[in-house]
């Protein structure tokens, strides 16, 4: 049926169904490709972040690694020096060098690309009595000493304690106060009435006693660090180098208490008062120059991360 002007409706009817047709398939389509691509785009974004958090895993364990390698380098370094901070020093660089070609070839092998370098120092010193049959009076003899003034930190505070030495009972045993802006805490080493060493803890968090693990020997150890005596736990330990500001130590009744100890305090021998320590080597107990802590700059890359980082490294 035509209208008046002859053209036919249903032609009309026909191309319309036939355009919205084409449209419906190209709209389809359209829909078909934005689906593809978006699951590409998640694809690969997660794919990305997958290698970035494996690249960054090395790279934390590697820092991690690096550390703990500085950390027992300090303290290898203090352990087998009696020498001068410069000597101190340059011995580190050369221990850490030497770990690190290690390191670093172990990682070249998944070719990645690690270094860590010591570059910088932190100046201390070590106060130590290495003489395990003496008491822990003052170089002077004087039982109620001032060991160090003037630290600004204080660290590896360790007692190789001879228990036939203590007194029994807490009364006027033997004590060591570690003063700071944080308060002043104490260490009493005695022994109860079974001649079984007790550590009393005491200051602002209250008091705490802790029995020795073990006795081998007549010795035992008292470990502020690890928080132990004798081997056992004893947390409240680790009050004691829990310091700011101006650090001081001071030992009280020290006749009455013996054994050989050390400790690692922040600050140079011209910068401290050390009124009861002899110079280097002369006699117990005495001071020498130490490593307090480090700075170690590290660097890791790989085609996909490029990462560096300076930690402070101070041992426990």
């Amino acid at each position: 049926m035509a209208d008046l002007n002859g053209v036919r409706r249903g032609g009309s009817d026909a191309d319309r169904g036939q355009l919205l047709l084409v449209g419906a398939l190209s709209l389809a389509v359209l829909f078909v490709a934005l689906a593809l691509l978006l699951n590409t785009a998640i694809y690969t974004g997660n794919l990305a972040t997958r290698e970035a958090g494996v690249e960054g895993t090395e790279a934390i364990e590697y820092t991690s690694a690096s550390r703990e390698g500085a950390v027992a380098a300090i303290e290898s370094v203090n352990r087998r020096n009696d020498s001068s901070h410069a000597t101190l020093s340059s011995a580190l660089r050369e221990t850490m060098a030497a770990w690190d070609d290690t390191a670093a070839h172990h990682r070249a092998v998944n070719g990645d690309a690690a270094n860590a370098a010591v570059v910088g120092t932190t100046n201390g010193t070590r106060i130590r009595q290495r003489e395990a049959n003496r008491n822990f009076s003052s170089v002077g003899g004087a039982p109620d000493w001032t060991v160090v003034d003037g630290a600004t930190g204080i660290r590896s505070i360790r007692f190789e304690v001879n228990a036939t030495r203590l007194k029994n009972g807490p009364t006027d045993s033997f004590r060591m106060n570690v003063s700071s802006a944080e308060g002043t805490r104490s260490l009493s080493l005695y022994n109860n009435s079974t001649d079984d060493p007790r550590a009393l803890i005491d200051g602002p968090e209250g008091t705490s006693v802790c029995p020795a693990g073990s006795v081998t020997g007549g010795t035992f150890a008292v470990d502020v660090a690890n928080g132990s005596i004798g081997g056992a736990s004893c947390s409240a330990l680790t009050r004691l180098d829990d310091t700011s500001g101006t650090v001081t130590v001071e030992y009280d009744d020290g006749d009455v208490g013996g054994g050989a100890y050390s400790m690692v305090v922040n600050g140079t021998s011209s910068s401290l008062s050390l009124p009861g320590l002899a110079s280097p080597g002369t006699d117990d107990p005495d001071w020498t120059d130490a490593l307090y802590g480090a700075s170690i700059r590290i660097s890791y890359r790989t085609p996909q991360l490029e990462y560096t980082t300076t930690v402070a490294v101070v041992p426990a």
